[in-house]
């Protein structure tokens, strides 16, 4: 790997702001040419107060939007509130049959939970104890003896 010592990268630095600063030169001169100024030269913007706008300024704007929408909907051939969509409305016969199968379901879900917490109370009981309980019994019979 090549080795560049402090002098050669502070001379190149030199060299490189000179360029640099020949080249901002150079645009501020053809800007002149142009009429631009440049933004050194341009008075910085100052930051004023947010502007606003009063009630009747806005009255005249919502107007003139108002008049460009309504040319706009009259070339287009829309009017201004779509037809309504007709809702689609079940008979109580539909309604009721919905209800029984729903009430049908339920009842054989419940069902299928309640047998199935009697199946695991019934596999409960007949389990052996678990270790603990085991050595505890085995502990209680020996000091019995």
């Amino acid at each position: 790997m090549v080795t560049v010592d402090r002098t050669l990268l502070e001379a190149a630095l030199v060299g490189y702001e000179r360029q640099r600063d020949d080249i901002e030169a150079k645009i501020a001169e053809i800007r002149q040419h142009i009429g631009t100024g440049s933004a050194a030269t341009q008075a910085p913007a100052t930051p004023g107060r947010k502007r606003t706008m009063n009630a009747a300024a806005r009255a005249r704007i919502a107007e003139a939007q108002k008049k460009r929408w309504a040319e706009y909907k009259k070339t287009q051939g829309t009017s201004a509130k779509p037809a309504k969509v007709k809702k689609r409305v079940l008979s109580a016969a539909a309604v009721k049959h919905i209800s029984e199968a729903t009430k049908k379901r339920w009842a054989a879900y419940r069902a299928a939970k309640a047998a199935g917490q009697k199946a695991a109370k019934s596999a409960r009981k007949g389990r052996k104890p678990g270790p603990k309980k085991a050595a505890v019994a085995q502990e209680t019979a020996e000091a019995n003896s």
